[in-house]
């Protein structure tokens, strides 16, 4: 029986170890991993696939290679359909798409040449990067190092013959268990690092809504609901352009632009570095909002933190009608914004399309909109092309990502 345990026990931890080895051993070797979440390169790369992108300089990118490259708050791994060397510009295009993306990618954007994808480990990769996956991979390492030890005393009387069976397997149990045990201790760090993150976050956006922001506690006109200091905020970082307020809800933050949008995925308003990031701008947008189509990023966060609860738009009845509105405060102006469309979308679509104009391209692009909305919203007007239009977008759990699309209804 004791053996039996044993085996259990070591079984266990080298689960954990195999489990690891993928996310772990390629970072040593100068290798970024992604999980592909969406079936745009399918049947190539399947859904749940674990990617291993290299840098490579501009001239060693070819066409028919796959890139994966950062497309606002994503990153997208696709084919490279053509290549413009005089402006440095790749297009690019999903295995699986019918059409090449709706925007090219600009080199700086690249983050390298995929060279190696495994299907499933992907699956396993985001598991473990989770908080439930790392205290089940803890749980795993801690029950086999308890049955490993099983039968400790016995061992010590027949220390002889366990020498030789060492021998003979030429694996020692104990390099095992350690093994094992870093992953644990890495695990906790890990876990740590990320609780840490989201308590860093959530108190440095809860002090500036207590410090630079004012909420009306009565029932007066739009624009009165709330004033935000957005000079003093610029002060602290002039990166700051504005505040976003969707009405009704915790969605209540600083708006970031510095036109790299790599810059604010992982940090805070203050230069810190956390998982949630910040709320920012599309960087091929103008920082004013004088584009007639704006996309606005931030992270799907599991404590509803960020964008994360965009979700209850599709997920909750009559949310839409409880919370139909969305604000921009600049320095000087007010921008209202009635929601028209939401819906899921690839990662390189054409919703993200930026910056438009008032044309018949642009009255097309809200057409599609309007056409791919999970429902049919009535606001009382008709759009066109004159209109300008905010995207929110956020990471969505159908493994694609989540749109809310507003036209400005008021200025103030």
């Amino acid at each position: 029986m004791e053996k039996i345990l044993r085996t259990i026990g070591t079984i266990l931890i080298i689960i954990v170890i195999v489990a690891f080895v993928p996310i772990v051993f390629p970072k040593l070797i100068g290798y970024q991993s992604y999980n592909v979440i969406s079936g745009s390169m399918e049947p190539t790369i399947p859904v749940g696939s674990i990617v291993y992108v290299k840098p490579v300089d501009f001239s060693e990118i070819s066409e028919g290679d796959i890139i994966s490259f950062e497309s606002g708050a994503s990153v997208v791994t696709h084919r490279v359909e053509s290549i413009d060397k005089e402006q440095m510009l790749i297009t690019t295009k999903g295995d699986a798409n019918e059409t090449a993306d709706f925007s090219p990618v600009a080199y700086t954007n690249v983050l390298g040449r995929t060279e190696k994808y495994f299907p499933l480990m992907g699956n396993v990769a985001s598991f473990i990067s989770e908080p439930i996956g790392k205290i089940v991979a803890i749980v795993m390492v801690l029950v086999g190092a308890i049955l490993s030890s099983a039968g400790d005393k016995s061992k010590n009387k027949k220390a002889a013959d366990e020498s030789d069976k060492k021998k003979k397997s030429g694996v020692n149990p104990k390099i095992i268990l350690f093994t094992g045990l870093v992953i644990v201790f890495g695990s906790l760090a890990g876990f740590l690092f990320i609780y840490m993150g989201y308590q860093k976050s959530n108190s440095l956006y809860n002090n500036l809504n207590e410090k630079y922001v004012k909420i009306s506690e009565t029932n007066q006109q739009w624009y009165d609901m709330m004033d935000v200091d957005v000079s003093k905020l610029q002060a602290i970082n002039p990166d700051v352009i504005g505040w976003l307020y969707v009405e009704g809800t915790d969605i209540s933050y600083p708006i970031l632009y510095s036109g790299d949008d790599d810059k604010y995925l992982r940090m805070t308003m203050d230069g810190d570095r956390a998982t949630a990031g910040s709320i920012f701008l599309e960087g091929y947008n103008l920082p004013n909002f004088a584009d007639s189509h704006n996309v606005i990023y931030g992270h799907n966060m599991r404590n509803l933190s960020m964008f994360g609860s965009l979700k209850f738009y599709k997920t909750e009845d009559n949310y839409l009608q409880d919370h139909k509105y969305f604000q921009i405060i600049t320095a000087d102006k007010k921008y209202r914004y009635e929601i028209f469309s939401y819906f899921d979308t690839d990662a390189a679509s054409w919703v993200y399309g930026v910056p438009y104009s008032d044309s018949d391209e642009f009255g097309d692009y809200i057409s599609e909109l309007l056409k791919h909305s999970y429902d049919d919203i009535e606001i009382g007007k008709e759009l066109s092309s004159k209109d300008k239009v905010t995207t929110l977008s956020t990471c969505s759990t159908s493994g694609r990502r989540f749109t809310v699309h507003g036209y400005l209804c008021e200025t103030y």
